[in-house]
């Protein structure tokens, strides 16, 4: 794929993120996003009962839920408040050079999936930058990706915590549409452990166990 990087008349961004405020760091990347120009707004599902104090970021559409409404379904709602069809969905504990929208920016279109992550961009990124088409999700894919609105296929409501990236990505390339992964890019995060200790959680183990029948319901593999 041929990239393109800097240049004029450049679509926005709607950037989706939720948040239950447990990596210190994310209020800084709010803050380098709302001034990032193609970031057109920031719609910020606050599943947290904390009152945080935020900066007044013009960009920013905060909303604050009532209780914790979990992953998928916050996915969902953000999509659906969205103004712009360009969309970078990420979680509050990751950060990297967000030029990279200035470079994906051409490739976000109606006719493509997703653009995940390479699960080697935490520790050892390849030397070259690229996006490789793939027809399995490895690891990591959905801490970040982008996506166009219209490949966007409503998650289910009832998978509340997994599944609801293997849906986006299944569906769409049942469709005919090719998902791709980001090589060569460095991430930085604090990933949390939250979901992968879910088994030790009176709270999350019921709700991981149902999305995982889900998953195999839908076939998500």
């Amino acid at each position: 794929m041929v990239f393109t990087h800097f240049g004029k008349n450049k679509d926005m961004y709607s950037v989706v993120a939720l948040t239950m405020w447990k990596c210190e760091r994310f209020k800084e990347t709010l803050s380098e996003l709302d001034k990032h120009p193609l970031v057109g707004e920031i719609i910020l599902i606050d599943n947290s009962e904390m009152d945080v104090n935020l900066l007044k970021l013009k960009k920013l559409n905060h909303i604050k839920e009532e209780k914790n409404t979990y992953i998928n379904p916050a996915w969902n709602k953000g999509v659906s408040l969205a103004k712009y069809n360009k969309l970078l969905v990420l979680n509050d504990d990751l950060w990297f050079d967000w030029d990279i929208l200035h470079t994906l920016e051409p490739h976000i279109t109606e006719d493509i999936a997703m653009i995940g992550m390479a699960e080697e961009n935490f520790d050892n990124p390849a030397d070259e930058f690229g996006l490789e088409p793939i027809t399995h999700r490895n690891g990591g894919f959905a801490c970040a990706f982008f996506i166009h609105k219209k490949s966007w296929l409503n998650i289910p409501f009832e998978m509340k915590l997994w599944g609801g990236d293997d849906w986006l990505f299944v569906k769409n390339r049942n469709g005919g549409k090719q998902n791709y992964k980001i090589t060569g890019f460095k991430l930085f995060g604090e990933v949390s452990g939250t979901l992968e200790n879910a088994d030790l959680t009176p709270t999350l183990n019921p709700i991981k166990q149902n999305d995982l029948k889900l998953k195999d319901y839908y076939n998500l593999f």
